[in-house]
């Protein structure tokens, strides 16, 4: 089986929702995917965060618009759906350290992870992205 590995690094609500594209795409193409979230990303995987465009209010408000009116799925419900896919999320433990949050504050689903399971991971994929 095709494998996919995903470094997500980035905190804005583009690069969340392109690596969530990405990962429920592979996953009905039947590819194994994990997706690793670092640096200050780790807060959009957080059960307090709301993902947010990283935008102005006005231009953010008209894109939510465009989104319900074009039915585009949110983030925070495709997350979900990935996780109930399969899709495997790694959060940086030094990370969620830094932000001073615990395992406890991570969304249900998400697991822990340091930068050798990250080297092991993408090693063995045939795909390695970073956003």
């Amino acid at each position: 089986m095709p494998k996919l590995t995903i470094l997500l690094s980035n905190n804005n609500l583009d690069a969340l929702y392109h690596a969530l594209t990405l990962a429920l795409s592979a996953r009905a193409l039947n590819w194994e995917v994990k997706v690793f979230v670092v640096s200050q990303a780790v807060a959009l995987f957080l059960k307090s965060s709301k993902p947010k465009l990283d935008m102005p209010f006005f231009a953010r408000l008209y894109v939510k618009f465009q989104m319900r009116r074009l039915k585009i799925t949110d983030a925070e419900k495709m997350l979900d759906d990935a996780i109930k896919e399969g899709v495997e999320f790694y959060v940086d433990e030094a990370g969620l350290k830094v932000i001073g949050a615990s395992k406890e504050d991570l969304k249900d689903g998400v697991k822990l992870s340091g930068s050798i399971t990250f080297l092991t991971q993408a090693r063995e994929s045939e795909v390695v992205l970073s956003l």
